[in-house]
Formats: structure tokens, C-alpha cells, sequence
């Protein structure tokens, strides 16, 4: 025989334990794991096999209490006996827990019932269970519920949503909405963060960046002013206006920004990579070289994303400034610091075999493109055009063939092996016979 009991915190819990089914009052059962169950028989009350602590039943989270009886007249009386103690909120059967669609007033009426929101002796431990059924329901797709359950939390308890960021479920189903087009709602709930006066810039920068995706600039810069004016310092707001002030093409406005921070003496390299963006998209790349240049001295050993970007951003401001040579160096920096990183590998091919004419470095880097991604049909091409400016007609005619199988409909293939058929009837060497190609 086997009964199950819900309770809403530990300590109800445990002296439920101490009073009707253990022998000894002071039994340290908080220091017991959820997973462990209590089989001495010696300290159970005689009918009493074994008791078990549960995180959960059936799927419903909460301080869970299995309970084993004997199977005779006394596991019989005992099993009775605590079957009766139990108040209604203790049976399993009463314990609310929506599975089906309903009103959310009524609802958030079981809630209220069920978790005692109103009560003057509050527990941590309630709250706790709370925000795991809320989190079941989310996990569920049952968004319509876990929202409706982190709103009453705001309303009654919302220091327990700072905790710990569990404020962020918001940001979750904010996503949620979001990839199902439902636009609106998903605004409502990733506003509902800056209601629990979080001492963070966090909320401001997701609301910010959630109305620039939606094309609402306007919005996001109302949003980003009001968060500058709270975190004047905060090198991730001060960046996040000045992104957002570009955009509504305010660049003065936006290095303004930059330069009151400079001012102020802050000097994170962050600072320097945004600065320097909007000088390059104004096309003042002689002082965005010098900015990037700045952003790296700042730069530390574990700053490695960041000086990456900068490294990058560097990259391409000696691009537009015709300084293929400078603009290598970098690319080759990036290298060595991640050689998987596949599209500054790929710049790489490009300006030594377009720019710099330097076939021998555009085939290297070129095989070590294809050799991490041997089906990707623009590398075969790539080599094979590198091929051909080498004089490789052979080996250009095989990557052609390739990059055709893996890709029949690219516009370029097939005058790319004209040119190839062409200068091979310059050599004298033309065969109609198509190179056999590995599948």
C-alpha cells in the first residue's frame, strides 16, 4: 500500500514526518536528498515500510511525501490513520494543476488558492514551486499559462524573479511570441522585466534591440535615452545609443555619445569598435584604422571576441583604403588566433588571388578552405579559377567539374570551363572528354 502527499514547503513536510510516522521528534530529515528514501525500520512507526521525498508526481512539481505501509491489519490501520490526516490540499487528486486551456481569471484564482498568495506566512520554498510549474508549462509550449503565472509572481512576490535572472523566462517567452508573429504580445512580455527595478541595463538593451529588429527605431531610442540617463557609465548602453542613433542616420548625435564617454575617461574597447564602425559607414576609414588601433592596445589576453571583431573591422578599413598587403597581415592574425574561422579564411583567398595576384598564398589558404568543407561547391570554383591563373589546367578542369556537380545552376561554371577549354586549345592540349569527379 502506497500514498502520496503534497505539500508546498520542506518544513510543513518534515513535521508531517516527525509527528505521524517517525518514533523520534528530532530526526534531521532536511539533511536527507529528494532522491534517498528512509527504510530503518527501527525509527518508522510500526506499518510504516519506507518513506520517499519527491521533487515531483506525475509531472507536478512540489515537496512530495511517498509513503509504504505493511500489507497486513497494521500497514492497513497506519495507511488509514495518515490517509486521514491529510488535509485537502495534501491529496493528489485536489492538488490543482492545469493541463487543459481556461480562463486566465480563473486561473489565476486556482493559483492564488492553491499557492496562498495572499498569506502573511510566506515561504521561500512556495515560490520555488511556483516558478517550476510556471517553467513546466513554458517547457510544454503552454506559453499562454507560463505567462499568466510569471505575472501574478511580478505582482505578489517580483524581488523573487531577480534572483538568480528568473526574470529571463520573460525574455523566453517574449522569443516565443516572436517567432510565432505575434508581435504585440511578445512587446508586452519582454517590457515586463523593467517593472521589478532590476539594478541592470539588461532589460533596457534586450527592449532596445527587440524594437530595432521590428524596424520600431523610434521606440528603441526612447528606450536607450531613458537607460543612459540611469547608466551614464555603462559602456553597453552608452554603444547601444549610439548603434541606435546611426540607424535613424543621427552619426554627429552618435559620436557625440562616444566622445562624452571618451571624456569621461573610458577607455573599453568596446567603445573603440563602435566608435570606429561609425567612422568607417561615414567612410572616414584613416580614422577608423586609427580608432581600431586604439580598441586593441586596450585589448586584454581573454578579451579574444573583441579583438577579434576589432582585428576584423581593422581588415576591412585597409580594404577600402586599398592597403591589400596591411589588410593580409590582419586576416593572417585572425588566423592564427582561430583557424577555424572559415569566412576571414575565405577574405584571405580573395585578396591574394584577386587583388595581390599572390596565387601560391590564395591556393594554400584555398585547400585548407575545401579541406574543412570538402562540398562546398564555391570553394571547388574558387580553386579552380586559382588553378587556372596558376597554369594547373588539369587540376582547375577537375574543381570546375566538381563545383558543377555539387551546384549545376551556378551562372559562372560554365564559362569559367569556356575559358578553360579555350586555353587549353592555346596549349594544344584540348580534350573533349570530361574529368572523371569523385561522388
Amino acid at each position: 500500500m502506497i500514498i502520496h502527499g503534497f505539500f508546498l514547503d520542506k518544513v510543513k513536510r518534515v513535521e508531517f514526518i516527525e509527528k505521524h510516522l517517525h518514533l523520534h521528534r528530532k530526526f534531521p530529515l532536511q539533511e536527507v536528498s529528494p532522491k534517498e528514501s528512509l527504510a530503518d525500520k527501527p525509527r518508522l512507526k510500526p506499518g510504516v515500510t519506507l518513506i520517499k521525498l519527491q521533487h515531483s508526481y506525475k509531472g507536478v512539481p512540489g515537496y512530495w511525501l511517498q509513503v509504504r505501509f505493511e500489507v497486513n491489519n497494521l500497514g492497513e490501520e497506519r495507511y488509514q490513520e495518515v490517509k486521514g490526516l491529510f488535509q485537502k490540499e495534501n491529496i493528489p487528486q485536489e492538488v490543482f494543476y492545469p493541463t487543459k486551456s481556461m480562463e486566465i481569471r480563473e486561473l489565476n484564482k486556482r493559483w492564488y488558492e492553491k499557492y496562498a498568495l495572499d498569506s502573511l506566512e510566506d515561504s521561500a520554498d512556495k515560490w520555488k514551486i511556483f516558478y517550476q510549474e510556471i517553467r513546466n508549462h513554458f517547457d510544454r509550449e503552454r506559453v499562454r499559462e507560463a505567462y499568466a503565472g510569471m505575472n501574478l509572481i511580478l505582482k505578489y512576490h517580483p524581488e523573487f524573479l531577480k534572483k538568480y535572472r528568473r526574470y529571463a523566462l520573460y525574455e523566453d517567452i517574449a522569443i516565443y511570441y516572436e517567432e510565432k508573429g505575434e508581435i504585440k504580445k511578445a512587446e508586452k512580455a519582454i517590457k515586463k522585466p523593467l517593472y521589478i527595478n532590476i539594478k541592470s541595463e539588461e532589460p533596457y538593451l534586450n527592449l532596445s534591440a527587440f524594437y530595432m529588429l521590428h524596424g520600431m527605431e523610434d521606440k528603441a531610442y526612447k528606450i536607450g535615452k531613458f537607460a543612459l540617463k540611469k547608466y551614464p557609465k555603462n559602456i553597453f548602453v552608452i554603444c547601444n545609443q549610439a548603434v541606435i542613433l546611426a540607424t535613424l542616420d543621427a552619426y554627429d548625435r552618435a559620436l557625440e555619445i562616444i566622445g562624452a564617454a571618451e571624456k569621461k575617461g573610458i577607455t573599453d574597447p568596446l567603445l573603440y569598435k563602435t566608435k570606429g564602425e561609425l567612422l568607417s559607414d561615414l567612410e572616414r576609414d584613416l580614422e577608423a584604422i586609427r580608432t581600431f588601433k586604439k580598441g586593441l592596445k586596450r585589448t586584454k589576453n581573454e578579451d579574444k571576441i573583441i579583438r577579434i571583431e576589432l582585428l576584423s573591422n581593422l581588415g576591412e578599413s585597409y580594404i577600402h583604403t586599398k592597403e591589400y598587403e596591411k589588410a593580409v597581415k590582419i586576416y593572417e592574425k585572425i588566423f592564427k588566433e582561430d583557424p577555424k574561422d572559415l569566412y576571414h579564411l575565405l577574405r584571405l583567398v580573395g585578396i591574394n588571388f584577386y587583388e595581390l595576384k599572390n596565387y601560391d598564398q590564395a591556393l594554400k589558404y584555398g585547400e585548407l578552405l575545401l579541406k574543412e568543407e570538402p562540398g562546398m561547391s564555391s570553394y571547388h570554383y574558387l580553386l579552380g579559377l586559382i588553378r587556372m591563373e596558376r597554369g594547373d589546367l588539369e587540376l582547375a578542369q577537375w574543381h570546375l567539374y566538381k563545383a558543377k556537380q555539387l551546384m549545376p545552376t551556378h551562372p559562372l561554371i560554365e564559362e569559367e570551363l569556356r575559358e578553360l577549354r579555350s586555353r587549353k586549345r592555346a596549349r594544344g592540349k584540348l580534350k573533349d572528354k570530361h574529368p572523371k569527379v569523385d561522388h
